[in-house]
């Protein structure tokens, strides 16, 4: 899914403008920029927006394309320490519910725990694809 990068909480409107000037919209965009590495450096330099930091928000694009994970939720997730979709199936629906709920606690985040439903729903439609046997 492609979302509007103003669309994810945690990520400030100087950023937003810092972004849109440098020529980022959406996620897609964010996807095109961070894929060829030579651009990673060349974005950093034009956008202002520290790496660390934009690292974060490159994770929180990648999280959002996720079917079923709403943007609202994608702080939370790098919160967490998850980066991305190969992050994210390290965990259970049952024990990614746990963690996040840790993780709102122990940074005094004010969002809202995704149920074990909507989780269970970002695994059945994203999980990555079994390999064949041979």
């Amino acid at each position: 899914m492609t979302h509007k990068m103003n669309e994810f909480t945690g990520i400030d409107q100087n950023e937003i403008t810092k972004l849109r000037e440098a020529g980022i919209e959406n996620t897609d965009d964010m996807k095109r920029v961070w894929a060829e590495e030579p651009k990673r450096a060349a974005m950093v330099e034009k956008s202002g927006i520290p790496m660390d930091r934009f690292t974060k928000l490159v994770s929180m694009a990648r999280l959002g394309r996720l079917k079923f994970v709403e943007p609202k939720f994608v702080e939370m997730l790098v919160a967490a320490g998850i980066d991305g979709p190969k992050s994210l199936f390290e965990f259970t629906p049952e024990t990614l519910v746990k963690r996040l709920g840790e993780v709102v606690a122990e940074k005094k985040l004010t969002c809202d725990v995704p149920t074990l439903i909507e989780i269970q729903a970002w695994f059945v439609e994203a999980k990555p694809p079994v390999a064949a046997a041979v």
